[in-house]
């Protein structure tokens, strides 16, 4: 891993604030906001395919953000790179407030610590935070274990490594965090997203894998066990499944989906998109999409959803040094 990078922040901590001061001097968001967006739709830009978990969440909020705005919000479905190929294109646009980025927050916490990339941290402006995704590590059930104690004393009675379904840097991130902890040895085995891990654990080709939200409906039919949450608390979908704080650990890995900007885009236009995202999250069709998806729908303005993102990088640079040591 290569873990020479600095720990960057977003260019602007204080944009969250925005709206809120502008309100209490008693000016009017259209008046703040000037002519945004009155000349062209805004585009937002999911860094998957069509059809998975961010792009649900985003399509979900279109309809009323275009009603907020008075303007029409387009989705433009950009993939590759596990979001790499995305945030380079935004990195790039118009700091206008015309196009944003939905994307997993590990692709700009995680993955320019891990790998050579073209963008970082500090080329991104924070709108708001819209969802979090429930991460948990699963079994096929007829595996010999329930947990994670047991499945690390298994694979140390049969003297072999154990092998995880992999599609994100994160769940690398969390079973070579584990296995150094725990003396054993650990092996990705590469799959395409939540559904290919889903795939490999029932298949019985793993012993285990991890997804965002995809384990819990074949957990709930009996056909896997979830061992533990990767976040540090409880997950809000399975409060009673063991955290990463449970398990001893000073830290989990927790993805949320975060609608970003390019460096530069005036803090008076971000105010006024995330005030339209806030009642555009909390409508009945954004909830149902998150119960359906296993998804935490929940709004979090720019300077909360800031906090998180750092916090985020810092985990991860704390993981990889343990790793590493």
């Amino acid at each position: 891993m290569r873990t020479t990078l600095p720990i960057t922040k977003f260019r602007t901590l204080a944009t969250g604030t925005a709206l809120a001061l502008t309100l209490a001097a008693g000016i009017a968001p259209t008046a703040m906001a000037g002519t945004f967006p009155a000349d062209k739709p805004v585009t937002i830009i999911v860094a998957y395919a069509p059809g998975g978990g961010t792009d649900s969440a985003v399509r979900a909020l279109t309809e009323e953000m275009s009603k907020q705005l008075g303007q029409t919000v387009l989705v433009q479905n950009v993939s590759g790179a596990g979001g790499g190929v995305a945030a380079i294109r935004l990195a790039k646009e118009k700091a206008d407030g015309y196009t944003l980025l939905a994307t997993n927050s590990t692709s700009i916490t995680l993955e320019p610590l891990v790998k050579k990339t073209l963008y970082d941290m500090e080329n991104f402006d924070m709108v708001a935070m819209i969802g979090e995704f429930q991460g948990a590590v699963f079994a096929n059930k007829d595996k010999p274990f329930k947990t994670l104690d047991e499945m690390i004393a298994v694979a140390k009675s049969e003297k072999r490594a154990i092998k995880f379904a992999s599609f994100l840097s994160l769940d690398r991130l969390v079973m070579q965090f584990i296995g150094k902890k725990r003396g054993v040895d650990v092996i990705p085995v590469p799959v395409k997203g939540g559904s290919g891990a889903v795939q490999a654990v029932l298949a019985g080709d793993v012993d285990v894998g991890y997804s965002g939200g995809s384990w819990a409906p074949i957990v709930a039919a009996g056909d896997a066990v979830a061992l533990f949450a990767t976040s540090y608390g409880a997950l809000r979908v399975a409060p009673d499944l063991v955290s990463m704080k449970e398990l001893g650990y000073p830290f989990g890995v927790t993805s949320f989906i975060p609608l970003l900007a390019p460096a530069g885009t005036p803090k008076d236009v971000i105010a006024k998109i995330a005030a339209a995202l806030e009642p555009a999250v909390a409508t009945k069709l954004a909830q149902q999409i998150g119960e359906n998806r296993n998804m935490d729908m929940t709004f979090r303005n720019t300077a909360d959803a800031v906090k998180l993102m750092q916090g985020e990088r810092d985990a991860y640079k704390a993981i990889i040094d343990t790793i590493n040591n």
